[in-house]
């Protein structure tokens, strides 16, 4: 077999498999900290990310902040390689778009939740000016829609980095409270005193699913069965507060400009019709070669038999292997955030309590509650239902 015709075989086996590799699914978030590392260790490089990020979610959720901090900077060095303001990252983009869904590197608001969970994660050590970078991080990743840039609605971020500059006593923290408030016109400021931080992850994450002719779309649902809308929290003896319904991630997720899976769809057309151009010419070649393997006395029969077979598959995949749309996503987030300030002191014990749109209350399936207080008596409370 000629160079030129093996390369040709290489190429074809490598389109091959990643056309097999699109077929794929999303992979589900596992139920613990320990299921979601043994998935991590089975898990082909290009879902490696979305598992780490999943594994930061349940470290936090079973108080291990070590771990959780460990998984997210390695996701987060995966991301940054990618998306950073730097031009060539930029180039990275165009090139990581066209080639089409491999890494997992997710949609803005996945890409901006990882740096809040790092945040709140510095928070909880008291380290307040890299929080502040975090959620800044946080706000330009969510702005991220393909090469362009819009102005991020995610108020949350803006309110946590004003969060950051005030327990620094940084004036700025005024005007990250502003900004917040554009968005968010009945927001509560927090008194010049709090110390504690509520923040409450309520119900399921956004679920993406293909759609359209061939999945070549992505539409995104809400999650099922998850009827808690709004929390209520009572520190000790105190009346309950109501906690602040900041963020709808589902409208994270819906709610932009011109999203980047329009070009990775338009890349995988291009790997379909290139796949099909490699059957057709590795055909040829088998075809071709089938004279000269008379003359040689039928020597060469199983390699061209091969060659042919490879076509075959490269002109079957190119047939029946439509341009899908990546629906892999970070499948323990929440669907809203709800956050409140107040000033507490010591270990107080508090009460959560669920209610439903209509407002009665419900139970959530799990529920977690952390408190995690700082060197300087500064308090972050960490809620979440579901897994």
């Amino acid at each position: 077999m000629t160079s030129s015709t093996a390369d040709r075989l290489q190429a074809a086996l490598g389109a091959a498999i990643t056309a097999l590799a699109l077929l794929g699914g999303a992979p589900a978030a596992a139920s613990s900290l320990a299921a979601e590392e043994a998935a991590l260790a089975r898990a082909q490089p290009k879902d490696r990310t979305l598992h780490r990020l999943q594994a930061g979610v349940h470290a936090m959720r079973e108080n291990r902040l070590d771990a959780a901090a460990g998984h997210f900077d390695e996701a987060l060095g995966s991301i940054e390689s990618v998306f950073s303001n730097a031009e060539g990252a930029a180039r990275a983009r165009s090139l990581w778009y066209e080639e089409g869904a491999k890494d997992f590197k997710g949609e803005p608001y996945e890409r901006a939740m990882a740096y809040y969970y790092r945040g709140l994660i510095y928070l909880a050590d008291a380290d307040y000016e890299n929080a502040r970078a975090s959620f800044r991080t946080a706000l330009m990743q969510s702005s991220f829609a393909e090469e362009q840039q819009y102005r991020s609605g995610f108020a949350t971020l803006m309110f946590l980095e004003g969060w950051a500059n005030q327990l620094l006593a940084d004036p700025q923290a005024a005007e990250s409270y502003a900004e917040a408030s554009k968005y968010r016109k009945d927001l509560p400021t927090p008194a010049a005193g709090a110390n504690t931080l509520v923040i409450a992850e309520l119900a399921g994450s956004p679920r993406k699913v293909g759609d359209g002719i061939g999945n070549h779309e992505i539409v995104y649902r809400r999650a099922k069965r998850t009827p808690e809308k709004r929390v209520d929290l009572a520190f000790g003896s105190q009346p309950a507060q109501r906690l602040y319904a900041m963020e709808d991630l589902y409208v994270q997720a819906t709610h932009r400009g011109p999203r980047a899976i329009d070009r990775i769809i338009a890349g995988k057309v291009v790997f379909q019709e290139g796949t099909g151009t490699i059957g057709d010419t590795l055909g040829t070649l088998a075809s071709e070669g089938a004279v000269i393997n008379a003359g040689l006395g039928g020597s060469a029969g199983a390699a061209l038999g091969g060659v042919a077979a490879v076509g075959a598959i490269a002109s079957l995949l190119a047939t029946n292997v439509k341009p899908r749309a990546d629906v892999r996503y970070w499948a323990n987030l929440p669907e809203t955030l709800h956050i409140a300030t107040t000033r507490t002191s010591g270990d107080t014990p508090s009460t959560v309590t669920l209610f439903d749109e209509a407002g009665q209350p419900v139970a959530a399936d799990t529920l977690v509650q952390h408190q995690w207080t700082d060197r300087n008596g500064n308090r972050l409370v960490w809620i979440k239902t579901r897994q």
